[in-house]
């Protein structure tokens, strides 16, 4: 398996593209909890074997969450 793959990069550059294309419907926050919760869907629903892989993932895309929210909070401060 590609290590880069679900590694909190993966998950920060997945989150800023959902910002970028729904940027004209939704707000950064509401693109950021849509791909969120689609992606922890996905992930409970797979057919993992290994608790510490989907924990691992899990754990990878809340740290990326939390990267991004913090760069999204940071710019609407600066934009005030």
């Amino acid at each position: 398996m590609d290590s880069h793959l679900f590694s909190v990069d993966y998950f920060k550059k997945a989150l800023k593209k959902q910002i970028k294309k729904n940027g004209n419907r939704l707000t950064p926050v509401q693109s950021m909890n849509s791909y969120y919760h689609s992606v922890v869907s996905a992930i409970i629903q797979d057919k993992i074997n290994k608790n510490f892989e989907l924990i691992r993932r899990i754990r990878h895309l809340d740290e990326a969450y939390q990267a991004v929210n913090e760069e999204v909070l940071q710019k609407q401060q600066q934009q005030q």
